[in-house]
């Protein structure tokens, strides 16, 4: 789970990192993922985080140095400018369409890596899936039913004479005055 866990924040960094990389601010978004990645990639003793971590950096690295070098083009500073791809050239598509593709790209990679079923396979699993669907849509119902009713009559009993006691109000509270609650007596 947590090799899962490790390679699913690898991809969406990544995919983070390629969103933003016509930002004007991307260099300083990077900064402190650099930072983090180094540190983490001198910490860990898995080669494969290493290896993931060090191509995020790079790309990072790159991706700033082309933002640098744009933004010195530009007659604004990075701070005073409202549009987020103010870089972004005008024959790259924008970023939602960049990040349809990423998503498009992954899922066509997570199928390829899925092993195959053959069909017998599949009806099998599609059957047992119904078989269990079926066994606990008939368990709920009645066991969350039973519970409504009977929490319906719990909530229902109230001491009537505890409601028509109205002599309770007037009666002296058994606290005693004058007591030092600051002492450690």
């Amino acid at each position: 789970q947590l090799d899962a866990c490790l390679s699913e924040i690898f991809v969406l960094l990544n995919r983070e990192v390629d969103l933003y990389r016509y930002s004007p601010g991307f260099p300083e978004f990077t900064v402190r993922i650099c930072q983090r990645l180094r540190k983490y990639s001198k910490e860990t003793k898995n080669g494969k985080y290493r290896a993931y971590s060090r191509g995020c950096i790079e790309l990072c690295e790159k991706y700033s140095a082309e933002a640098t070098k744009a933004r010195s083009k530009l007659n604004e500073a990075p701070k005073d400018i409202k549009r987020l791809e103010a870089l972004k050239p005008s024959n790259v598509p924008s970023m939602r369409e960049r990040y349809e593709a990423s998503i498009a790209k992954e899922k066509r990679l997570e199928q390829a890596s899925q092993p195959a079923l053959s069909d017998a396979a599949k009806k099998r699993a599609r059957s047992e899936a119904t078989k269990q669907k079926d066994e606990r849509d008939d368990d709920e119902p009645k066991s969350k039913k039973a519970k409504k009713k009977k929490q319906k009559k719990e909530k229902v009993e109230v001491n009537q004479k505890d409601l028509e006691n109205v002599d309770a109000l007037e009666e002296d509270d058994e606290v005693q005055e004058g007591i030092d609650w600051d002492s450690d007596d």
